[in-house]
């Protein structure tokens, strides 16, 4: 009898580990996940710089009061 008790504690055991690590690689996966479209097209968008009239991706540029800069020779003007 107590052989049978302790082979049913080691297989609970065994099931919350393994529920354990299920949840640790589901919250790992859902935290790889891309970004969701809207901000994929929010980083993908491209200004034109003030200065030259390059278009330049919006996460490169740099925000001035009339507009955007492109990161090469404009930034520094």
């Amino acid at each position: 009898m107590a052989q049978l008790v302790l082979l049913l504690a080691i297989i609970v055991v065994v099931v919350l580990i393994i529920r354990s690590f299920a949840r640790k690689a589901g919250s790992a996966r859902q935290a790889e996940t891309p970004p969701p479209a809207d901000e994929q097209a929010q980083e993908a968008k491209l200004v034109r710089c003030v200065e030259c009239g390059a278009f330049v991706p919006k996460a490169e540029a740099l925000a001035v009061p009339n507009g955007f800069r492109c990161g090469s020779g404009c930034a520094g003007r």
